[in-house]
């Protein structure tokens, strides 16, 4: 009997081909969920958008802003971020916040519960527009772990990826820089403004602002910022008084008894006591231009300050312009003549004293030269006036110095929680 050798072979291909089918079949799904994997591990909580949301997470809990009085059963989560704007409505009004996550390319940020299965129940029952389908597929991914009192933020970015993190995972030590403080930029009342006379220049104004530093274990104050980034600070406290000039010369680069105390004796005292702030004052060149009393144009007695300049220094004092610079009402108080004729006995007017932090309990010398006089300089005083004065009297002093550009800062600036250096 002949056999059918073609059907045989005919059966024994289907069988082959069958079998690779089924092989290829299996390698695809295999595939598929490798990619569907890979892309997952990609997309949801990656190293960068982790850390983008860890920012966010310190800032509100450095702020004390407490969402959780606000989650309800009907709504299990709180808006924090959406359409480029913190939200409001839920009490973050701060514009350092829009800034914060602007800059990080956050689309959606919430808070919620520590019990995230109640926000994927939410999200699994609910049609919200809030979260689309893609940050609810995220949301019902994630581990149902319980972190107590905290809360969780979930996240969704421009780029396509997630993440989340528990409110307890994160040191709440905020670091900030001298371009951070830039960001915190104000247009009235107490706070750090652009400086209208220097480029790049950012000076703080009003009667109490938030600027101030701990350095050298003690109360400092930010004076301005610079284009560099270098931080101008002043100490709050008076140090005791002491003539400016025992030889009746005014020059700060001759240099005078002021200047030789404070770079001498006093510098020394800084590194001896505290040497890691030590290492961040920077030397600068300060100006010592001459300036008149009777001058109602702020914008010509900087150019009169800046048209003669010290050598190098470590430690100074403010000028004349800088005080009056720290006022916010430059209507009253925005040259040398606004400045001491609102204050003059004869008007008994404290208008220029309730708007300048700079103003003190006692009178204190700043660097600024009198005009056509070798023996006198200027002090403030405390009703706020600027006034002339034999420069071998004494006064007070409030040192002045410059922190470099790279230093790192944590804190708020107030008086409660002052900046400190890292």
């Amino acid at each position: 009997m002949k056999k059918n050798n073609r059907g045989f072979l005919l059966a024994e291909s289907l069988v082959v081909s069958t079998f690779v089918l089924t092989v290829l079949i299996l390698l695809y799904v295999q595939f598929s969920n490798l990619t569907i994997n890979y892309k997952n591990s990609y997309n949801y909580n990656n190293v960068e958008s982790i850390y983008d949301l860890s920012s966010v997470v310190n800032y509100l809990k450095v702020n004390n802003y407490n969402l959780s009085e606000q989650l309800t059963e009907d709504k299990p989560y709180v808006v924090v971020y959406k359409d480029e704007s913190c939200n409001m409505s839920a009490g973050l009004i701060d514009v350092f916040c829009d800034r914060l996550i602007n800059k990080m390319g956050a689309k959606t940020i919430i808070y919620t519960s520590s019990d995230i299965s109640i926000i994927q129940n939410y999200v699994s029952n609910n049609e919200d527009n809030t979260i689309n389908q893609h940050f609810r597929d995220f949301i019902s991914r994630v581990e149902t772990n319980v972190v107590q009192n905290k809360g969780r933020l979930f996240a969704e970015f421009n780029n396509g990826t997630y993440a989340t993190i528990a409110m307890d995972n994160v040191n709440t030590e905020v670091i900030i820089t001298s371009e951070d403080l830039k960001e915190l930029v104000v247009t009235e009342g107490d706070g750090l403004y652009i400086d209208e006379y220097e480029e790049g220049k950012y000076t703080y104004k009003g009667a109490n602002p938030n600027n101030y530093i701990t350095f050298n274990n003690e109360n400092w104050r930010i004076l301005s910022i610079d284009q560099n980034g270098s931080i101008k600070i002043i100490r709050n406290e008076l140090l005791p008084n002491r003539v400016f000039d025992s030889t009746n010369s005014n020059l700060w680069d001759r240099p005078s008894d002021i200047k030789t105390y404070l770079n001498g004796d006093y510098l020394t005292s800084i590194q001896e006591t505290t040497p890691n702030d030590y290492a961040k004052i920077v030397q600068k060149t300060w100006s010592i231009g001459a300036v008149t009393n009777i001058n109602n144009n702020l914008a010509e007695q900087i150019e009169n300050e800046n048209n003669s300049q010290s050598e190098s220094a470590s430690v100074g004092l403010i000028t004349a312009s800088e005080y009056l610079r720290a006022n916010t009402n430059n209507e009253l108080c925005g040259n040398f003549n606004l400045n001491n004729n609102n204050l003059s006995i004869e008007n008994n007017d404290s208008t220029c004293k309730t708007t300048n932090w700079l103003i003190k309990n006692n009178d204190y010398w700043i660097i600024s030269p009198y005009t056509g006089s070798d023996n006198l300089g200027y002090t403030i005083l405390p009703d706020g006036q600027i006034y002339s004065a034999s420069i071998n009297n004494s006064y007070y002093i409030a040192p002045v110095l410059y922190l470099k550009s790279d230093t790192k800062l944590t804190g708020e600036g107030t008086i409660e929680n002052p900046y400190q250096i890292k």
